[in-house]
């Protein structure tokens, strides 16, 4: 493993939770690592990831890097120059979220199970942040999950495509018992068997999701995150 990026990325480890997870499942190829920096190309997520501590620092890790996509920027302030650099559009910014506590309580008050194409046209219909293909090939890969308080399906929450926790949403109609927090706790417990150290991203805006992450003790970065994308996306 690339020690320079390894020291740089741990004297951070909250901030710098994506590319951390990316090398230590084995998926993150590192680009060029600095005492400044590190970027890398995530395999499994099929993204540029970025993490700099100032604006000389990003310019020279991606100075030999000639086309980029879909890049995690770990620091929002500094997204102007791969925007730039790519034509990239900035998306919104976000919360970066780790937790690093032990499993939390399941009260088994719903059924959680895989997805199933039964259940993927709700979802693809409530959820505008992925396609039909990319939640396909996420039940697939066994990181999509719904809940079922009896034989009503009331919501569902999963892990993204580099590894993060996400996708959480429970129907309207459903809201307010408690589901939500359920679902949430299955998807840490089950990243923590993994062997691995959940994380995810809320934006700023959304107080409602960074309100239950805060109840149930995920620790904040202090640095807003964003994710940029090609033009029109």
């Amino acid at each position: 493993m690339n020690q320079a990026a390894m020291d740089y990325l741990t004297a951070d480890p909250l901030q710098n939770a994506p590319l951390l997870s990316a090398l230590r499942r084995g998926t993150g190829v590192v680009l060029s690592a600095s005492a400044g920096g590190v970027l890398l190309w995530d395999r499994r997520g099929e993204i540029h990831m970025l993490s700099a501590a100032h604006r000389a620092a990003a310019k020279a890790l991606l100075g030999e890097l000639e086309t980029c996509r879909v890049m995690m920027l770990c620091q929002h302030q500094l997204a102007d120059i791969p925007a730039k650099k790519y034509r990239l559009q900035i998306g919104s910014p976000c919360r970066q979220v780790v937790y690093t506590g032990s499993p939390l309580p399941l009260d088994r008050q719903l059924d959680i199970r895989i997805a199933t194409e039964r259940e993927l046209d709700r979802i693809s219909a409530t959820y505008d942040l992925a396609d039909r293909a990319e939640l396909e090939d996420l039940a697939q890969r066994g990181d999509l999950f719904c809940g079922f308080a009896g034989d009503r399906f009331v919501g569902y929450v999963g892990r993204h495509q580099e590894g993060s926790v996400g996708l959480l949403q429970v129907f309207p109609e459903y809201r307010r018992q408690g589901y939500g927090q359920q679902l949430e706790c299955f998807m840490v417990n089950r990243v923590l068997a993994q062997g691995e150290v959940p994380y995810g991203q809320v934006f700023v805006d959304n107080q409602r999701s960074l309100r239950l992450q805060e109840k149930l003790g995920w620790q904040f970065a202090e640095q807003w995150i964003c994710w940029l994308f090609p033009q029109g996306d």
